[in-house]
């Protein structure tokens, strides 16, 4: 069903870190480079610690993430697929929905997004930013 994953993530899966990785990259605005597998690496260590339902919606919430374009923005590809200016129409169309559930995934998916990130910045870059 799922492909495996590198050794270094656990709990996700090698498209589920790719998912992740591009989420990230829109969220705190860097490009997806391999400089963000460390960030998912962080972030995979802290779902590990949550409990088990809440993995599960994780999980099931970054599929419906990444699977959402055709539904909400008409657009007959994957989140990873989308070019930059869909992938932030469609982004800002989860944050500025009327339905809660599609803005609380969205603060979900932006909070570890910076949990992965910036727990992985040296502090004098944080600072200056």
């Amino acid at each position: 069903m799922f492909r495996t994953t590198p050794e270094a993530t656990y709990f996700f899966t090698e498209v589920e870190h790719d998912i992740l990785k591009s989420v990230c990259a829109y969220m705190v605005g860097v490009t997806a480079d391999t400089a963000l597998d460390t960030s998912v690496i962080v972030i995979d260590t802290f779902v590990q610690q949550v409990p088990k339902a809440l993995r599960r919606q994780l999980r099931f919430g970054l599929h419906l993430f990444q699977w959402g374009p055709p539904l909400f923005i008409g657009k007959l590809c994957r989140f990873t697929q989308l070019d930059p200016r869909d992938a932030v129409r469609y982004i800002e169309g989860w944050a500025k929905s009327r339905f809660k559930v599609r803005r609380r995934l969205f603060r979900g998916l932006r909070d570890i997004a910076f949990l992965g990130f910036y727990s992985n910045q040296p502090s004098e870059t944080i600072s200056s930013q």
